[in-house]
């Protein structure tokens, strides 16, 4: 922290002129939207393209482990390879923008996203040469995808000015609407002797709408927005109060894609489920977000944020508790429902807060959080593998309750350098 020690905190916070200029055009419009219109539902329907993928890969991976004969810990390579694209997906995505604006980064990163889904379901029946091709193609699919995502959430944020939040809530909630129905249809399509594969392939016609929906927005300013300046990715110039933020958003997005990905060995491990019933009820977990975030969309108008986000981890908590300790199936997948409905704000709430929190530089933000995000969602799950294979699923599943008491701690420690920055800057000048 010692290159903060020369600033005060008033100045850590502080706006410069040519940092506004992103943003002149959404949020000084005194007519920014308070409900979803157009270009919501270009980025909408972009989230729910990528979620369809995320949802549907996680359950997947256990899935093509089995057909592999390969332990957790080599399956979970895909979601390392998967992370490390959302990684650079936020190293390059401020500069990609900046060359195409959002509109044309948007469009071209839904056709990627379809492009390598299709060529992953391909690869992954190359007998004897499975990974050489899924591993390399999950790397482009996560920088693709990660590139959507990013845009989408600026987009949403920045298009809906103080509705932001909530509008970024019912986003989501849309989006997890979609991936509620995902793992049902892997489920269904294995028990069906499709395979995995024949849900996964179903996100090309979502790609498709998203790139129709967003060619109609070239006009619109978010859409069109660039950065300003000649610079690129860079952690440089934000607040403090930014990094808890982001670090809050780092944890939730963990506990998600463990949850993901892993819930179903968990399930057959405690219930005796078979591995494609249990891949249908990560659907609980993705069915509670969906509700949560319905649910959160109005209050987001009426309460703020944190204490949204620190009454979601508290009912999460209490969710996994009730997976966790029990070995019925009924009350684990109810635990699993309980756990999806706090989970469900996380993300669109800590991203609002981060956003808030980053001084002006919305883009840079949610490119430095996409790094976080990419590190957390590949991570996470490749560390409850590898757990997994030492001290059983069960134990490994104990990362959940401390990774949610850390996405407590950092938006509290967020919000309190947000308001000792206000304090030290004072009063604003009367008049």
């Amino acid at each position: 922290m010692a290159g903060w020690s020369g600033r005060s905190k008033a100045a850590e916070t502080a706006v410069r002129p040519e940092d506004i200029a992103i943003t002149e055009s959404t949020r000084s419009l005194p007519d920014a939207p308070d409900r979803p219109d157009a270009a919501s539902a270009a980025a909408i329907v972009t989230l729910c393209t990528y979620t369809w993928f995320l949802y549907g890969i996680g359950p997947s991976i256990p899935l093509f482990r089995d057909e592999l004969g390969v332990s957790s810990s080599v399956a979970g390579v895909h979601s390392l390879m998967l992370a490390a694209g959302v990684v650079l997906a936020g190293f390059v995505g401020v500069g990609l923008v900046r060359r195409w604006a959002r509109f044309g980064l948007a469009r071209r990163a839904v056709v990627v996203v379809a492009t390598g889904v299709v060529v992953l379901c391909a690869g992954s029946l190359v007998k004897g040469a499975e990974l050489a091709v899924t591993l390399p193609v999950m790397l482009v699919i996560g920088l693709a995808g990660g590139l959507a995502l990013n845009v989408s959430t600026t987009v949403l944020q920045e298009h809906h000015g103080r509705s932001g939040p909530a509008v970024l809530t019912l986003a989501n909630a849309a989006a997890a609407g979609v991936g509620l129905i995902t793992p049902l249809a892997v489920a269904a399509a294995t028990a069906l002797g499709l395979t995995w594969r024949a849900a996964l392939i179903l996100v090309v016609p979502f790609a498709a709408a998203a790139f129709l929906l967003i060619g109609r927005q070239r006009a619109v300013p978010t859409y069109a927005a660039r950065p300003v300046g000649a610079g690129g990715f860079s952690v440089r110039g934000f607040p403090r109060a930014y990094w808890p933020a982001m670090l809050a958003v780092v944890f939730a997005v963990a506990v998600e894609f463990c949850l993901i990905t892993w819930t179903p060995d968990l399930l057959v491990r405690r219930t005796g489920m078979s591995p494609g019933a249990a891949s249908g009820m990560v659907t609980a977990v993705v069915g509670g977000m969906a509700l949560g975030r319905l649910v959160l969309a109005p209050l987001a108008r009426r309460w703020s944020p944190l204490s949204l986000f620190l009454a979601g981890g508290a009912v999460s908590v209490a969710g996994w508790a009730l997976t966790w300790l029990s070995d019925s199936a009924a009350l684990s997948v109810a635990g699993l429902l309980v756990l999806g409905l706090g989970l469900g704000g996380q993300y669109p709430l800590g991203a609002s807060m981060a956003s808030t929190a980053s001084g002006g530089h919305p883009d840079r933000a949610v490119a430095v959080l996409s790094v976080g995000v990419g590190l957390a969602s590949g991570l996470g799950p490749f560390g409850v593998a590898t757990l997994s294979d030492s001290v059983g699923v069960q134990s490994a599943f104990l990362v959940i309750p401390v990774l949610a008491a850390g996405a407590a701690a950092g938006t509290l420690a967020s919000a309190r350098l947000l308001r000792a920055g206000r304090r030290a800057a004072g009063p604003p000048p009367a008049g």
